[in-house]
């Protein structure tokens, strides 16, 4: 039987599958008004056994012979998207704009996400210290946490800042790993102020539990 080797979901590496169906179907497309080729698979992980599906779109013969088939897996694969952190009773507006910019910094979306991780450091300063600690600039926002962090996170801070300009002025997408690696600091803060507390308290709570205990 034929074999693929693709990520599997469920192993969390690359396997090898088995083909267990297949199908190839010409049809003319609505708007070009050509035939297209498109291959349909239907795959079986030889490790976990998880079912997936792969449909790869062949290019229309007016194109340019270099260009490669379109593959797509389903369901998409998770080896490039970013393992999302729970937060403790998160603002409805800092839980939109942190999933939002996931999403974004996970489709590759690198203008949306910049954008997204500039506005969400500011609804996080927004939310958790006075108006009359910041003005209204990001720069100002960000200097308003200098006595709560380390001055190396604070101008990382800044440099997210100019990060996010060249995005919103310049239309200047960082590069996706930029991103990734600012949504990990990010979610460092988020971290201290909104779940650090609630988990000292829980320990406190069963701490409270075990000595009352009979």
């Amino acid at each position: 039987m034929e074999k693929r080797r693709i990520y599997c979901n469920s192993c969390k590496n690359g396997t090898w599958h088995e083909v267990m169906a297949s199908h190839i179907q010409e049809r003319e497309d609505d708007l070009w008004g050509y035939a297209q080729r498109f291959d349909a698979e239907i795959l079986r992980c030889c490790g976990c056994e998880l079912l997936s599906f792969r449909l790869v779109k062949h290019p229309f013969a007016f194109q340019d012979k270099k260009d490669k088939p379109d593959e797509e897996i389903y369901p998409e694969r998770e080896f490039n998207k970013r393992q999302r952190r729970f937060f403790w009773h998160l603002p409805k507006a800092v839980h939109t704009l942190y999933n939002e910019t996931v999403a974004a910094h996970d489709s590759e979306l690198h203008l949306l996400s910049t954008v997204g991780l500039r506005a969400l450091i500011e609804a996080i300063v927004a939310d958790k210290l006075a108006k009359t600690q910041y003005g209204k600039s990001l720069d100002s926002k960000i200097d308003a946490l200098a006595p709560l962090f380390e001055p190396e996170v604070i101008n990382t801070l800044h440099d997210f800042s100019k990060m996010g300009n060249r995005a919103i002025h310049d239309h200047i997408a960082p590069d996706r790993l930029d991103v990734h690696r600012a949504l990990y600091v990010v979610e460092g803060i988020m971290e201290y102020f909104y779940s650090i507390a609630d988990h000292a308290g829980i320990f406190q709570r069963l701490r409270e539990e075990k000595v009352e205990e009979p």
